[in-house]
């Protein structure tokens, strides 16, 4: 993983994954945003960046792009952040883990002894 230096503006990749989604490819779009961002540090707020990864997973760039720039999916981005902020979620990434929700990057061992205090707790009654 490479940490750019820049801490991209997500919207226009939330919106863009939602073109994705629209389309059938979500996942695929997902992973190559994740990819494009993590492994080769690029700018996923630049339109002509989630042209490219569009184009990577058989998206139709231009569609995005006018998508982007009418902002067909603002209003689900928005809902859905909305949603978020409505379950306690106020970072990301966000995690549930059996009834435990945590936010934010943590170290395996933290995964580690969550992991194990679910499975001690067993299945939740509720």
């Amino acid at each position: 993983m490479r940490r750019s230096p820049h801490t991209p503006y997500t919207v226009p990749a939330l919106e863009a994954t939602e073109y994705a989604k629209a389309m059938g490819l979500e996942m695929p779009f997902h992973h190559a945003c994740f990819r494009a961002l993590w492994e080769r540090g690029e700018d996923i707020e630049k339109t002509e960046v989630l042209s490219a990864v569009a184009e990577e997973v058989g998206l139709d760039p231009r569609g995005l792009e006018e998508a982007l720039r009418k902002r067909t999916y603002a209003e689900t981005v928005q809902e859905s952040y909305q949603q978020a902020i409505s379950y306690g979620i106020n970072g990301i990434p966000a995690f549930v883990v059996g009834r435990y929700l945590f936010t934010g990057a943590h170290p395996y061992d933290f995964f580690k002894q969550v992991m194990e205090r679910v499975l001690q707790e067993g299945p939740n009654p509720g």
